[in-house]
């Protein structure tokens, strides 16, 4: 800001001085004291007044100077006012200034994880894509069949991709209702129907009239993840276990199963553990999208699992969210 805008801005004390000059000169009149001393009191205080409105105003400048310098400043050092109020905007600017940095860094990091995941979903997405170029290659005629299970794997990758970018708009859209278990699990079972009858797996269910009140397309994400996981990592003619048991609902499967040093990091983004590892079939995003989204609908997660015995996956329901 310019000086003289500075020195404007000092009208207050102008008017101040003024009115106290005012005052005095009906002061003398009442008191019929000499007239002359008003003019003598001006006559020796108008530089007086003069020299406090430059001060204030050049006071005034450096103050707004280091203001300034803080839109610039790369240290964190916050620099030093004499004026308390000023100090306090600076500390406050200063916060704010470091918030948004630490947001614009969680921002870049997000960046950064969000093309590495995509990465892993294009190379997810090109597995079955080259696997049909090659059936189509060896032979005139491809078995339906093969081509469902190919096309299924494309979509279940594609949905992940999808509900993962969805995720950030969550709270946008909910719609919490009473839903039958036996319902919100009917699609899902009908999508992966061909790795069902591929893998010759059992499916048992007992889930009777269960109720959940929860948001039945977000809830249904959960279930479809952690259903595919257990087609995915299950041996041929083995059973999958779908039972209520009181505020709970428990996913079995007889698979391969989850090492104890990877049973703490399986909800991390991007963690595939060993399994991911020896399969090369995993994005690590399909556990990690699972549990975010049931902290958000307050549900509780847990996965307990032996290698080579199974995993059981047990979601968890607050009293009064289900019946």
């Amino acid at each position: 800001m310019k000086i003289w805008k500075l020195v404007w801005k000092q009208w207050p004390w102008l008017v101040g001085y003024i009115i106290v000059l005012l005052i005095l000169a009906l002061f003398f009149q009442l008191y019929n004291l000499p007239s002359n001393l008003v003019g003598d009191l001006l006559r020796y205080t108008w530089f007086i007044c003069l020299a406090v409105i430059g001060g204030r105003a050049i006071y005034q400048a450096q103050q707004l100077k280091k203001l300034q310098q803080l839109k610039t400043q790369k240290s964190p050092a916050v620099p030093h006012f004499s004026h308390p109020v000023l100090q306090a905007y600076s500390q406050a600017f200063q916060e704010c200034k470091q918030q948004l940095f630490n947001l614009q860094q969680q921002q870049d990091r997000r960046k950064v994880n969000q093309q590495d995941y995509l990465k892993i979903w294009s190379h997810e997405i090109k597995t079955p894509l080259t696997a049909l170029a090659i059936l189509a290659e060896d032979q005139t005629q491809v078995p339906s069949s093969q081509v469902q299970q190919q096309i299924s794997l494309i979509q279940n990758q594609l949905d992940l991709l999808l509900n993962y970018q969805r995720f950030a708009d969550f709270h946008h859209d909910l719609d919490f209702g009473w839903q039958k278990t036996a319902v919100l699990l009917q699609p899902i079972i009908q999508k992966y129907a061909i790795f069902f009858a591929q893998k010759h797996l059992h499916l048992h269910l007992e889930v009777e009239s269960q109720q959940l009140l929860t948001d039945s397309k977000w809830f249904s994400v959960v279930l479809e993840q952690i259903i595919f996981n257990a087609i995915k990592y299950s041996p041929p003619q083995t059973t999958i276990t779908i039972h209520a048991q009181d505020q709970q609902l428990l996913i079995q499967d007889q698979g391969i199963g989850i090492a104890s040093t990877d049973l703490p990091r399986i909800f991390e983004p991007g963690f595939t553990g060993s399994n991911g590892r020896k399969q090369q079939v995993a994005t690590g995003m399909g556990l990690y999208l699972a549990f975010n989204i049931c902290q958000r609908l307050n549900i509780n997660l847990q996965v307990q699992s032996q290698l080579n015995q199974g995993t059981t996956v047990i979601l968890g329901f607050a009293q009064s969210d289900i019946r």
